[in-house]
């Protein structure tokens, strides 16, 4: 039997504490499977989805380096993983020249072989990792067949992937420009590689824990796998030429990697031009900076890790895939603007990006703490119902420093002031449109919400007139873009038919019902038949029902089943306005359970769309799993960042 992880090891824990990442991330831990589940196994052993898998192994020092491994270049549809049980991979990949991997393949068995792997899907921004250990292996030439145990997997957040393109390269032809496996006190990265770190827009980095005798028993040693993502250019070379700067975005917060190089400080970087399929390795000394000093070095970002390249191999010509000719590459709206190091000159930077703005329209108070705030946009945008508004509110609190945003504050969750939040209006026209609204609960000691809430009360107060009509007010903050998979698709032409599930089962926390209000006006609007039960958490049915009641608009073709799990009493919706108009509310003492689920009408034929806060989604997909819907089968919202 596969053992997983036991808990944060005492590199992760101090980084959550440096961060001062909130208690809700305490176990998350527990999202790290001791195996694979299908959905991974079957996406791993996908050659279409996965032309390469990131790699990462130790040297004979104990350096990391990251690899990007395949199968043979002429052959581009032959799997090169098989997924024979949940904890196995088979691997039968071919390297090129100058690839670390193959080198570091050679200590086996005379000395265990810990791996960790990526595969991401730049097509549409999936990604799963996975880690363990060598158990058997053969090289033949340049060709690497091994088996990997696995003991740790889990699915990655993919806020800052860019989508890109690729297509096949059938007849590479690698080129080693320079191997340099050790550097002296002297030596610095040629100009061309500086330049093709600081114009890439995505690095693979991989890292290292080295257990200690305490603890190794409950945290074996182990290796992780990742990737970073932003702008062309978010990654720095400092002056010195060989001293890389990383920054660090709000991702998931696990903070897995910054974990294991507060353990043991070396870390691997691969560099891929997706042009060229030129690849550069590298491994050095590693360290994360957080607060006044990260921001010393690069302006305005709180944490980074900076890596002083101790190797690098150059590789022309590698990679057997290559972006499309023609093809632009699509930026995830979640990247922030490049930030320079203090020591470039920063005089002319300026970013092109095409800017789109939203202007608060009006204010909806439902509560102390909870409103609905509309906005108008100065260029139309598609949504679909479920999907997130990602808005930057630098236009309203000021382009701070972040030494001025309270580094260390747990109410920091984004540190460039970009923030995400559900739309709660449904928008249903392929034209498009240019308003939308939030609906969002007031975070205490939130820089956004809580001056957006100090707006509204203060119109409250003062001005009521201006809660209906805020644009002479003139808050206008950015729109940096529309994201999500956790949607209904409802297609952008008159011409497609409306294909949505019929039967549906909502699971809902607290706040985590706005997806579905959205979701509920959608169907109204499209006039769509559906069978929909939602299970509602809340400890404020007298809020929240009235925005379910509201966004269903007795609309006859949805049948409406609403259980409420709550220790007050639930408000019933009106008289209903025709026999075809179908609603059933019932209120529940204590929580969502597994008896609730397996009582729901055909439950494992439902579309299962699921949002809340982490613990609950925890609790949730596992009562779901025990009525005999799989938590892979289960839509999530994901906000993980």
């Amino acid at each position: 039997m596969s053992v997983g992880i036991q808990g944060w090891h005492w590199g992760e824990v101090t980084m959550h504490e440096k961060l001062k990442v909130d208690a809700s991330v305490s176990q998350l831990w527990t999202l790290v499977r001791p195996e694979m589940p299908l959905e991974h196994r079957i996406f791993h052993a996908s050659r279409p989805l996965l032309p390469f898998i990131s790699v990462t192994t130790l040297d004979e020092q104990g350096r990391p380096w990251s690899s990007l491994i395949t199968g043979p270049p002429e052959d581009p549809t032959k799997p090169y993983v098989k997924s024979p049980t949940e904890t196995q991979l088979k691997w039968d990949v071919q390297c090129w020249e100058g690839d670390p991997f193959f080198e570091n393949m050679k200590l086996f068995p005379e000395r265990k072989v810990n791996v960790a792997g990526l595969g991401i899907s730049f097509a549409n921004r999936r990604r799963n990792k996975f880690a363990g250990h060598v158990t058997k292996c053969e090289i033949d030439g340049r060709n690497v067949r091994f088996q990997l145990e696995v003991n740790q997997a889990i699915g990655n957040c993919p806020k800052y992937i860019n989508i890109r393109d690729l297509v096949p390269c059938t007849e590479p032809s690698p080129e080693v420009v320079y191997k340099v496996p050790q550097l002296s006190g002297t030596d610095v990265l040629p100009d061309e590689l500086v330049e093709l770190i600081t114009s890439s827009d995505t690095v693979f980095i991989g890292s290292s824990y080295k257990a200690n005798k305490r603890d190794e028993a409950k945290f074996p040693s182990h290796v992780g796998d990742n990737a970073r993502g932003g702008r062309a250019g978010f990654i720095r070379v400092r002056n010195d030429h060989k001293t890389i700067i990383v920054p660090d975005f709000s991702g998931n917060r696990l903070l897995s990697s910054l974990g294991n190089i507060e353990t043991t400080p070396v870390a691997s970087l691969t560099f891929v031009d997706f042009e060229t399929g030129d690849i550069l390795y590298v491994t050095g000394a590693a360290r994360n900076i957080v607060g006044p000093e990260a921001q010393a070095i690069m302006p305005r970002q709180n944490v980074l890790t900076a890596v002083a390249v101790t190797g690098y191999v150059f590789v022309r010509d590698a990679l057997p895939v290559r972006q499309r000719p023609g093809t632009e590459v699509e930026r995830s709206p979640y990247s922030p603007p490049v930030r320079l190091l203090a020591e470039e000159d920063v005089s002319g930077s300026k970013y092109f990006d095409e800017d789109v703005s939203a202007t608060l329209t009006s204010i909806d108070i439902h509560s102390r703490d909870l409103a609905t705030f509309c906005w108008e946009t100065s260029q139309v945008v598609h949504i679909k119902p479920g999907q997130t508004a990602i808005l930057d509110f630098t236009p309203l609190l000021g382009a701070q420093k972040y030494q001025h945003m309270a580094a260390l504050n747990p109410s920091s969750v984004n540190d460039d002031r970009i923030r995400t939040w559900t739309v709660s209006s449904a928008h249903l026209s392929p034209d498009g449109t240019k308003t939308f609204a939030l609906t969002m609960r007031e975070k205490p000691g939130g820089a956004v919400t809580g001056a957006l809430f100090t707006i509204a009360r203060k119109l409250q107060q003062t001005r009521p007139d201006l809660l209906s009509d805020s644009r002479p007010m003139e808050v206008t903050v950015k729109l940096v873009g529309i994201g999500g998979e956790f949607a209904l698709e409802i297609p952008r032409s008159r011409d497609v038919p409306v294909d949505i599930p019929k039967q549906m089962l909502w699971v809902a926390g607290g706040i985590g019902l706005t997806p579905f209000i959205s979701m509920l006006g959608a169907l109204r609007g499209l006039g769509a038949e559906a069978d929909v039960v939602l299970a509602l958490s809340t400890r404020e049915p007298e809020v929240l029902m009235p925005l379910v009641y509201s966004a269903w608009g007795r609309s006859p073709g949805v049948r409406l089943r609403v259980d409420v799990f709550t220790q007050k009493l639930v408000p019933q919706p009106a008289a209903s306005g025709g026999p075809e108009a179908t609603i059933v509310v019932q209120r529940h003492d204590g929580r969502v359970s597994r008896e609730f689920f397996a009582g729901v009408d055909d439950v494992r034929a439902r579309a299962a769309y699921l949002c809340g806060p982490p613990e609950f989604e925890i609790a949730a997909l596992e009562n779901l799993r025990a009525a005999g819907v799989h938590p892979d089968a289960v839509r999530r919202e994901k906000f993980s960042y």
